[in-house]
């Protein structure tokens, strides 16, 4: 079986599709970091709709993609598991180590972006589905 770390191995971003209930589809380019089991870490704020999406349904799509979200390569099913508390800091430090000092200004910028809200950040784990 295909891992996503291998169908990653070259790239920098990765294109995140979840389900709506409604059945719509919602792709979103993200950073990622290959974990040693063929998964991906991924992290993201923890009110984000794609982390609600996931509540309700962990399945997915993993796909190659730039930072503008177009797709490229192939599409694997997938399966998220959200990691909350001091798990999640695993998934910063593993997202500072790829991207050095990118991440590091995305970091710092991004809980600016909601206004004085208290940022909560989770990370997501990503693996590929058994079909």
């Amino acid at each position: 079986m295909t891992t996503l770390t291998d169908l990653l191995a070259a790239e920098r971003y990765l294109s995140l599709t979840t389900w709506r209930a409604s059945g719509d589809s919602v792709a979103t380019p993200l950073w990622f970091a290959p974990d040693t089991d063929g998964s991906v870490l991924v992290y993201t704020d923890a009110r984000s709709g794609k982390v609600r999406r996931l509540q309700r349904d962990p399945s997915c799509t993993v796909t190659a993609c730039d930072a503008r979200g177009v797709l490229h390569g192939p599409t694997l099913q997938a399966h998220a598991t959200i990691i909350g508390g001091p798990d999640a800091t695993t998934v910063r430090r593993a997202l500072t180590d790829r991207y050095g000092w990118r991440w590091k200004v995305f970091d710092l910028v991004w809980p600016l972006r909601n206004r004085g809200r208290a940022f909560e950040g989770v990370g997501l784990r990503l693996r590929a589905s058994d079909l």
